[in-house]
């Protein structure tokens, strides 16, 4: 099976199975070709620009790829998170937690309760100097 990242400016990383570090997209240009049988192949990613958030991970032979259109989610309740990265002191990651309405029978007898559903990556933060 394969994926295609169309063109765009990202923020985000992308790092390939032979690769000690990933590469690094800080507002750069990037399109990308996701070919299950080739290799290196790319064992985790997250990209954003101003429009989607791709999430990638390659897990037994198979590209699991999700795509977020941002736009849809503006007006769902969500809540921030901040992670140091793991390949670079400087960088955290950011992601949204997106919450959406579930009706639950033990809670009222089908009051709305919200729920995780999206989990989102929107971007880098810089560590201030």
């Amino acid at each position: 099976m394969n994926e295609r990242i169309e063109k765009s400016t990202y923020q985000g990383y992308v790092w390939k199975s032979n690769l000690k570090a990933p590469k690094i997209y800080d507002n750069e240009e990037a399109e990308l070709e996701l070919d299950e049988t080739k290799n290196p192949f790319i064992v985790e990613g997250f990209l954003v620009d101003d429009n989607y958030s791709y999430s990638i991970k390659y897990v037994d032979g198979k590209y699991y790829v999700n795509k977020y259109d941002l736009g849809s989610l503006k007006d769902v309740v969500k809540t921030s998170h901040e992670y140091l990265s793991s390949f670079d002191s400087t960088r955290r990651l950011l992601f949204n937690q997106y919450w959406r309405p579930y009706k639950d029978e033990l809670c009222d007898g089908g009051m709305d309760v919200l729920q995780p559903a999206e989990y989102v990556f929107v971007g880098f933060k810089k560590e201030e100097e």
